[in-house]
């Protein structure tokens, strides 16, 4: 996917100021707004190439993976513009799929904040099934077109097909008993009516961790993002976000339960792979994988610091490497 060529020329397609309301318990723009940036951007990218599905149509877009790479953390004040373009020969399930990447820069001194690696598909609303692209749209004739630059590739995370586990596996493999921080452990939540589309589905702009964490009454949302943690030697340290990849295999029904599973599947001195598969609670139909890999920091010092032994022994107790 990376080549030698000289750096892509990118489109610009989003530029916004990171808001008070994105910065998160660390102190810095939670990654879910990067992300919505380059939601944001891929959406405007595919219009311009063609590929807007009507509401009669009978289709819709889906993104169906998502990775993203965090270079350098951003504040409240920042400008940030999301630039991309598209990526010939992605391909989903044997069908065409739509490829793209996006970087997201810091106006103010063109630092590299983020940078993303999308495949998007043609769903048929009804049977739910992958569409091939109308014969009509040639991306690589956009002018859209770019390659991954090398410092946009992964860097830890592997974009080769998820391997699919089934629920009765992951639960008999998964100690409930995580070790703290990023996303491991159990969790689930319902699918509301409001969150769907006209068809009882959940909408494709509603995120599945929306479902998990949805706000509940009495609760307090001044405050979310990585929990802040004390080590035995009283230093504050969290878990800071390098690469994400989400991929999306199937969406929930109205009323249905979302359950998380999660689990690190690789850890080293100073990080930690963790793995969340998403399933239909009462069926046991899969939904996605999402993988995350998380540095441990100094919060006051904002540097990586090897984690701490007490998290260490959790996470060699808890780890399911067979399950990578």
């Amino acid at each position: 996917m990376t080549d030698s060529h000289p750096p892509p020329t990118l489109t610009t397609f989003d530029e916004s100021q990171v808001d008070e309301s994105e910065i998160d318990s660390l102190g810095h723009m939670n990654v879910r707004f990067y992300g919505l940036r380059a939601a944001r951007a891929n959406l405007e990218l595919l219009k311009r190439v063609g590929v807007d599905p009507a509401p009669s149509s009978g289709q819709i877009l889906r993104r169906v993976d998502t990775y993203s790479r965090f270079h350098r953390e951003q504040f409240a004040g920042a400008t940030l513009s999301t630039s991309g373009g598209l990526i010939e020969g992605e391909r989903v399930d044997g069908l065409e799929g739509i490829g793209a990447y996006f970087e997201i820069r810091n106006v103010g001194n063109d630092e590299l904040a983020a940078s993303f690696i999308l495949t998007n598909s043609l769903i048929d609303v009804v049977t739910q099934r992958v569409l091939k692209l109308p014969e009509a749209i040639s991306l690589g004739n956009s002018g859209y077109t770019i390659h991954v630059p090398a410092h946009g590739a992964p860097r830890s995370l592997s974009l080769a097909p998820p391997r699919h586990v089934a629920l009765p596996e992951v639960e008999r493999s998964v100690i409930d008993d995580p070790a703290a921080g990023l996303m491991s452990g159990r969790r689930e939540g319902e699918v509301h009516h409001e969150d769907c589309d006209e068809h009882g589905r959940l909408r494709e702009d509603v995120d599945l961790m929306f479902v998990i964490h949805h706000p509940r009454a009495n609760t307090g949302t001044s405050s979310f993002g990585p929990p802040l943690l004390r080590d035995a030697r009283g230093r504050r340290y969290s878990w800071a976000m390098m690469e994400t990849r989400s991929a999306v295999w199937a969406r929930p029904r109205v009323n249905d339960t979302v359950l998380s599973i999660g689990a690190d599947i690789a850890f080293s001195k100073l990080w930690r792979h963790t793995r969340r598969w998403m399933f239909v609670k009462e069926t046991g139909e899969p939904l996605g994988v999402s993988d995350t890999v998380g540095i441990c920091i100094d919060l006051d010092a904002r540097r990586a610091i090897p984690i701490p032994e007490e998290v260490r022994e959790a996470i060699e107790r808890t780890c399911v490497p067979q399950l990578a």
